[in-house]
């Protein structure tokens, strides 16, 4: 599995679909290895609105008004934020917070009751739209 990169070809945006008509807010996902990272396991990572790449267990603990934060509310604002994010060096974090296991976010996530943990179980996956 390849490192990650700030390309959108190798992204995919996630439909949460919970805004009025379905569309929106979006989330960007990829999956990789943090570049430089001594473990080549592929992982998914949730892309920041600061342009950086958090690992998705780790995202997942964060509290439901900073997971909001982190979302596109069209495809426009997607594509215009890869524009000025493709020029930058990847900066990812993969690191769950000291003492939290994957085992435990993932029976947590299987209890969460927010929209959108739901949102990235049941939307819809698409390729970053090319810009015009």
């Amino acid at each position: 599995m390849p490192a990650l990169c700030n390309d959108p070809d190798r992204c995919e945006v996630l439909n949460l679909a919970y805004l009025p008509g379905g569309h929106g807010p979006y989330l960007v996902r990829q999956e990789g290895h943090p570049p430089g990272g001594t473990n080549p396991k592929p992982e998914h990572f949730i892309l920041q609105k600061d342009g950086r790449w958090l690992l998705n267990l780790a995202f997942a603990l964060l509290p439901e008004a900073e997971q909001e934060k982190q979302l596109f509310s069209s495809l426009t604002e997607v594509v215009l934020f890869f524009e000025q994010l493709c020029v930058k060096p990847v900066a990812a974090d993969a690191a769950l917070p000291h003492g939290v296991t994957a085992e435990s976010v993932m029976a947590g996530f299987e209890t969460c009751a927010n929209h959108i943990l739901r949102g990235m179980r049941t939307g819809s996956a698409e390729p970053v739209p090319k810009s015009a």
